[in-house]
């Protein structure tokens, strides 16, 4: 090759001046566009990773709504259990109304106060009750089927000379009158829990 020659020599400078422009734009032009390039396509993969979450979330929508709707209604339930407020009349009538239909006589009931707990109240209540044996099991099936939670401790029980109101002293093998002391407690949501 001879380097004399005009040919060769504006070769060269073409070479050269392609060689300094392709330097220049790889350095200027090419590089700052391939960082832009390497930072879209790492948010273009980390959209396509969060549209693939939504999807699966979307696709599990459905079986949320059907859990969601399942515990609002057992919710409901819970609620006509546990009202929202302290029912002392709805617990008076539906005693007096166990009371009556089971023959026996409640003697003594007496409010013991209210004990705050987390999420509820309690209320509980010293009760005497004059029955039979069988009439105080159907006085008690009746508190169980009271519409909202009722529950009864601390029972004693012993006998009283006599029989019960309504019973002759004639009837064939009647049952002897008890009395049973115990605690009834029912309960209500605490007003700051409510809403």
């Amino acid at each position: 090759m001879n380097y004399k020659d005009p040919k060769t020599q504006v070769m060269i400078f073409i070479v050269f001046i392609f060689a300094v422009a392709g330097y220049f734009w790889f350095n200027k032009v090419y590089t700052s566009y391939a960082a832009k390039i390497a930072d879209k396509s790492a948010q273009y993969q980390k959209e396509l990773q969060d549209l693939h979450a939504v999807k699966q979330k979307a696709a599990t929508l459905d079986d949320l709504q059907r859990e969601f709707d399942d515990l609002e209604m057992r919710y409901k339930k819970v609620e006509l259990l546990l009202p929202e407020i302290k029912e002392d009349e709805a617990f008076l009538s539906q005693l007096h109304a166990a009371a009556q239909l089971t023959g026996s006589v409640v003697r003594d009931l007496t409010p013991m106060g209210t004990q705050v707990g987390d999420f509820y109240n309690t209320n509980t209540y010293s009760l005497e009750v004059e029955s039979s044996y069988h009439g105080l099991g159907r006085f008690f099936a009746k508190v169980a089927n009271f519409p909202f939670i009722v529950n009864v401790s601390d029972l004693e029980m012993k006998t009283a000379k006599g029989l019960i109101p309504g019973m002759n002293a004639g009837d064939k093998d009647p049952d002897k009158t008890l009395i049973a002391t115990f605690k009834m407690s029912t309960y209500n949501v605490k007003q700051d829990a409510v809403g």
